[in-house]
């Protein structure tokens, strides 16, 4: 009744690649994600907000979008989860919005659609676990006893007591100790995300490791086979190799001496040609005036 993080669903020799190139994310673009992002979609969770483009009658619409995996009688399919344009949080109080905006999991009373018996469609204030994707700016809830059938089967399995309960309607995480199989204590933390099936994610290891491995963003460098992922503020682009600029070509040589490694940014230099480099890095300059 919950996700075990350590569990997967999916292989990314299996990943749909077809359906994932009519939304112009390319095989490159895919597998050069870090490695996280795969483990992530493996185990059935989403992937980092990712640029998409459709081809329409009129021409090409460009959007961001958050991608899993999902199993069909066809096979292997993608859902989308696409970024909305604005969010109310007026609904919730200054403490509430402050927690959500911080990635936690709350609890709240919410607006519902309900359904009378008479067929009559009418709306009801229910009480709610509560969370928001920030890259998305989409509010997800569930009722709290979808919820709290699901951490009723955590207590049961890991002993959990009504104050570790307690702490996950507070946005809180829980962490406990077990013995492995060398008869050594190691840590396992316990935590709600509304992002995955069951809501509650058990993750070997700290809380630290919980949070880095359920609410871990990409970094602003990513370097693959064929190119690299660059986060500018949360937005990601995707850049070949042939079109590196300078200050990738500049990070990849850094990365390259910090690990040790012979980098392949000294003759990427020679490859691109100087007035290219010029070009990009002026055009960015400028971008970073009008901004």
């Amino acid at each position: 009744m919950y996700k075990n993080m350590e569990e997967k669903r999916f292989h990314r020799e299996d990943y749909p690649l077809d359906i994932l190139a009519e939304f112009g994310l390319t095989e490159e673009m895919i597998y050069d994600l870090p490695e996280f992002v795969h483990e992530t979609l493996e185990r059935g969770g989403k992937s980092p907000l990712l640029p998409i483009c459709v081809e329409q009658p009129f021409g090409v619409t460009h959007a961001y979008a958050k991608f899993c995996l999902i199993e069909t009688e066809e096979g292997l399919d993608v859902m989308f989860s696409p970024k909305l344009k604005s969010i109310n949080l007026d609904a919730f109080s200054e403490e509430e919005r402050q927690s959500l905006l911080s990635g936690k999991v709350i609890v709240a009373e919410v607006d519902d659609k309900a359904v009378t018996d008479e067929g009559v469609e009418e709306m009801q204030r229910i009480q709610a676990f509560v969370q928001l994707d920030r890259d998305t700016n989409g509010v997800i809830y569930t009722p709290t006893q979808v919820i709290g059938r699901n951490l009723n089967a955590v207590a049961t399995e890991y002993e959990l007591s009504g104050e570790d309960l307690n702490s996950f309607w507070k946005g809180g995480l829980v962490t406990l100790y077990e013995e492995n199989r060398l008869g050594q204590k190691e840590p396992v933390t316990i935590g709600v995300d509304l992002f995955t099936d069951t809501g509650v994610i058990v993750v070997p290891g700290t809380a630290a490791k919980w949070e880095n491995t359920v609410r871990r963003v990409m970094p602003r460098y990513s370097f693959g086979n064929d190119g690299c992922w660059l986060n500018k503020d949360g937005r990601l682009t995707y850049v070949p190799e042939e079109e590196f600029t300078k200050d990738i070509l500049d990070e990849l040589e850094r990365i390259a001496k910090l690990h040790g490694m012979v980098s392949e940014a000294h003759e990427l230099r020679h490859a691109i040609q100087e007035p290219h480099v010029h070009a990009v890095n002026t055009e960015e300059e400028q971008h970073q005036l009008v901004r």
